[in-house]
């Protein structure tokens, strides 16, 4: 062979080379054996899965609007004296229930007493002489105008011990309604004046509940309209009854502002606390309902899975309104659907389930 002849050569042995892997690529595998593993048929399925469901049926909601309130006492005050005076005694004990008119402060009143008492002295002597003036007056022993100066005298009397009466009375310091004693701030002996704080009265019987709702709910809320109330730390809800309603929207948050009145016999509310107010808007109307729990998301967007058969189905629903324990299903859901609400991670399309009684 030539020199020159070599690299025509060796292309066309590459050339041949190429076709024989091509032809072995494209040529058919022979079929496996009939007890070989590729031919295997495929695992039964498992058993069903368990689950609990939930028979959708249509029920009556109402729309609650959600806000945020204060609990106040039915009635508080502080225990303040009308006049300046020494504290002598102290009737009652911090935290001790009382009820109306209950002695709790007494003030120094001795100057007082003795004032009293010299005017109820006068005042005997005058009605003496008035007496006298008066038989003299109808013996025309004396003048009209001579009766008039001794009555006059004598209704003077009269007057000055009721404004004493009065004076004296604002030394004895009482419950101005029935409740419970805060803490004392003054001891006997102190001196006091209408500046002064001696203690706090509080009314918790009932408990004042203060909130705002926006302004487009003003119509729907009225006088004896029911609320519930839940507060920091305990999971119940409390019920109230709205007692009044603002006339007029505040122009600067655009809202409506109500008090409701909620029972408290035990005590078991304190004045003072935040609450989280519920209030029913609108009239009940009839929605599918299903647990909260029941809802999973979908590609698109939400869904829940029920029972067609004995398989489970993933169905693409529509919520509306949310509550604390369900949702609501606008579209998506017939009455008489059973939807599943636990077990729903193991789901798939088509698995067979059997439900728990």
């Amino acid at each position: 062979m030539r020199p020159s002849d070599l690299p025509v050569a060796l292309l066309g042995a590459g050339l041949l080379l190429l076709g024989c892997d091509r032809a072995s690529a494209t040529r058919p595998e022979p079929p496996a054996a009939a007890g070989s593993s590729s031919a295997r048929a495929p695992s039964p399925p498992g058993p069903p899965l368990r689950a609990r469901g939930h028979t959708v049926v249509a029920k009556t909601v109402t729309r609650a609007v959600t806000s945020v309130g204060t609990l106040g006492a039915n009635e508080s005050v502080k225990v303040v004296s009308e006049i300046s005076r020494r504290l002598i005694k102290v009737h009652v004990e911090e935290g001790a229930a009382v009820k109306k008119g209950a002695l709790l402060f007494s003030l120094d009143a001795s100057d007082l007493g003795a004032d009293v008492r010299r005017l109820e002295v006068k005042k005997k002597l005058l009605v003496g002489t008035e007496a006298r003036s008066k038989q003299l007056l109808a013996q025309n022993l004396v003048s009209q105008a001579e009766y008039d100066r001794v009555k006059s005298e004598l209704d003077e009397i009269s007057a000055e011990i009721a404004t004493r009466g009065v004076t004296l009375g604002k030394t004895r310091i009482r419950a101005p309604f029935a409740g419970t004693v805060g803490l004392r701030r003054v001891s006997a002996g102190a001196w006091v004046t209408p500046e002064t704080v001696l203690t706090t009265l509080t009314d918790a019987s009932k408990l004042k509940l203060d909130f705002a709702l926006p302004e487009r709910y003003a119509g729907d809320v009225r006088v004896g309209h029911a609320v519930s109330f839940r507060v920091t730390g305990r999971a119940e809800r409390f019920p109230a009854s709205v007692i009044a309603v603002e006339p007029e929207i505040d122009r600067g948050t655009r809202s409506v502002s109500l008090r409701a009145l909620a029972d408290n016999p035990e005590q078991r509310l304190t004045a003072g606390g935040f609450a989280t107010v519920e209030v029913p808007v609108g009239e009940g109307r009839p929605v599918f309902a299903v647990p909260s729990q029941a809802l999973v998301p979908s590609a698109k967007g939400h869904g829940v899975w029920v029972l067609v058969a004995g398989k489970a189905a993933l169905r693409v629903v529509e919520i509306g309104e949310r509550s604390a324990d369900d949702v609501e299903v606008v579209s998506g859901l017939v009455a008489g659907d059973t939807v599943l609400v636990t077990n729903l991670l193991r789901l798939r399309d088509g698995a067979p389930v059997t439900l728990e009684p």
